[in-house]
């Protein structure tokens, strides 16, 4: 049943969304009672939605540095996370032919930075529009440090700006009103976005299959992926369907 709003924004934008339904089926396949990683801009709701679906759900709100760069994530202090990795591996022997610098693994035994969880921590990530918000190298550093934070068969919902004549299509805060209806509300806070197009988006996740890949009339991209098992071949662009 959907949520009634008493009043909204008129700034607001309202997504028919195409992924959140099948993202919370996926995460039940997991696990009955899913953990998942939430990211970005806390909304009390969302986290009553998804606890009256049996989901555990934990909140984190990377700190930015503008003043390092307008839209960098804060990765801490010292050594990158990734210094002591194999790089351009695809877990299975062969380089990686989109992107040289994906680390192949991280240390079982410590927790994933800048993320303190043990592997294997979430059953799904709700990413909201946080990879958005960082430069296209350090995506492909974030998205490899949520996929080594999946189960297998672990699920990454995550949401893209489009072209500059839409600059809010993708960005405030995210409200679910029910499986296939969100609402984006406009929040004090500027942040830069970084549009990334369709073809750097699945170079993001070309460790995943992408289930799915919508876009809004806004010019927001909706993506569906899923961590397979290291022995099979990710696929990608298997749907790709326009609103």
């Amino acid at each position: 049943m959907g949520r009634t709003l008493a009043a909204t924004d008129k700034r607001s934008t309202q997504l028919s969304s195409q992924c959140l339904s099948e993202f919370l089926g996926r995460l039940r396949r997991v696990d009955p009672h899913p953990a998942v990683l939430y990211l970005g801009a806390l909304c009390g709701d969302n986290i009553a939605f998804m606890g009256e679906r049996g989901c555990r759900v934990s909140v984190e709100s990377l700190p930015l540095r503008p003043q390092q760069r307008p839209n960098a994530v804060d990765f801490g202090e010292g050594a990158s996370a990734f210094d002591d990795l194999e790089e351009g591996s695809n877990g299975d022997g062969r380089r990686n032919p989109v992107h040289e610098d994906i680390p192949a693994r991280l240390p079982s035994d410590v927790p994933v930075a800048p993320l303190n969880y043990p592997h294997e921590s979430f059953s799904g990530v709700l990413a909201w529009d946080m990879i958005s918000q960082m430069p296209f190298q350090e995506g492909i550093a974030f998205v490899e440090t949520l996929r080594q934070l999946l189960l297998e068969g672990g699920v990454i919902l995550a949401y893209f700006p489009g072209p500059p004549e839409n600059p809010r299509g993708s960005t405030g805060r995210y409200r679910i009103l029910d499986e296939d209806r969100l609402l984006i509300e406009p929040t004090e806070a500027t942040r830069s976005i970084s549009v990334y197009e369709n073809r750097e988006i699945y170079s993001l996740f070309s460790r995943f299959d992408v289930v799915r890949l919508s876009h809004q009339k806004s010019g927001t991209r909706e993506v569906l992926v899923v961590k397979t098992s290291p022995s099979r071949k990710p696929r990608t662009g298997s749907r790709l369907r326009g609103l």
